[in-house]
């Protein structure tokens, strides 16, 4: 599988190599990054196991979370997966798309641009996605409906309200 390298005007979408551990560990660390996604910031450990199911997304799937860098620098990520959280047959086995970028680089458009040069190359090849954004995270739910995510559903998932969002490619 190769993973795709696409340019945008500020970003360069890559794949994730072991020099972005560091910067990766650090940012899913973070309880500023973590709050609306997880219940509690990882430690280097849970980080390595979420590094390296990434690469295995890639590798089993031909879809994953790509590094986001500015200027060479690794701010986020963003792309698409298979995360199997057992909420249903109308979201699970369809790709999720997610993202995350860190406190420094936010509110400057970064996530935008990413994600709308993913949706591009994803949509070659694929009819739909979903999103599971925690209910009142409100930059991501504006970012899910701008690329044209619609929630169908809100679930409780580890204790916290989630909306389920559909995409579906105009064909």
């Amino acid at each position: 599988m190769i993973i795709p390298t696409i340019a945008t005007e500020r970003l360069v979408l890559r794949a994730m190599t072991r020099a972005d551990f560091p910067a990766f560990a650090g940012l899913w660390a973070d309880p500023a990054v973590t709050a609306h996604i997880l219940r509690e910031p990882r430690d280097e450990t849970a980080s390595w196991r979420s590094f390296l199911m990434n690469a295995g997304s890639w590798a089993v799937d031909g879809i994953g979370q790509s590094a986001i860098t500015h200027q060479g620098v690794f701010i986020g990520q963003a792309g698409f997966f298979d995360a199997r959280r057992g909420v249903g047959a109308d979201f699970d086995g369809v790709p999720e798309c997610g993202w995350v970028i860190a406190p420094a680089h936010q509110g400057q458009g970064f996530a935008t641009e990413a994600l709308v040069a993913l949706h591009r190359w994803f949509d070659d090849g694929h009819s739909e996605s979903r999103t599971l954004i925690t209910v009142g995270h409100v930059a991501s739910e504006r970012l899910a409906a701008r690329l044209g995510y619609r929630q169908f559903r809100v679930v409780g998932l580890d204790g916290v309200d989630c909306g389920l969002s559909r995409r579906t490619r105009k064909v």
